[in-house]
């Protein structure tokens, strides 16, 4: 696991991108609760980009997805991600993100 962050956080009136770099896995899903621990949305991420985003790590397998989120309201909510490799145990992270209306 290299990264996992949104940006921008907080989130004004733009959807947030939700940046992920853990090498290739065979999946990565990410879903996003709010403070009461309701799933408001779910998405699988779609293929990798070689990416250096300046970070000091180098070129990296870099996952991004953008979270459409005008269906919800400001607050904090959790989004948690796990990657999944045949014959390697899942990785999964948590963190939370902010939008701001």
């Amino acid at each position: 696991l290299r990264e996992v962050y949104a940006f921008p956080n907080p989130a004004r009136r733009q959807n947030p991108v939700i940046r992920v770099q853990v090498g290739l896995a065979d999946s990565v899903e990410v879903r996003f609760y709010d403070i009461t621990r309701q799933l408001v949305h779910g998405a699988s991420f779609g293929s990798p980009t070689g990416l250096d985003d300046g970070n000091g790590k180098g070129l990296q397998h870099t996952y991004d997805y953008t979270w459409e989120a005008s269906g919800v309201g400001s607050g904090v909510y959790i989004y948690v991600v796990t990657a999944k490799k045949a014959g390697q145990t899942d990785i999964k992270v948590m963190k939370k993100v902010a939008v701001l209306r």
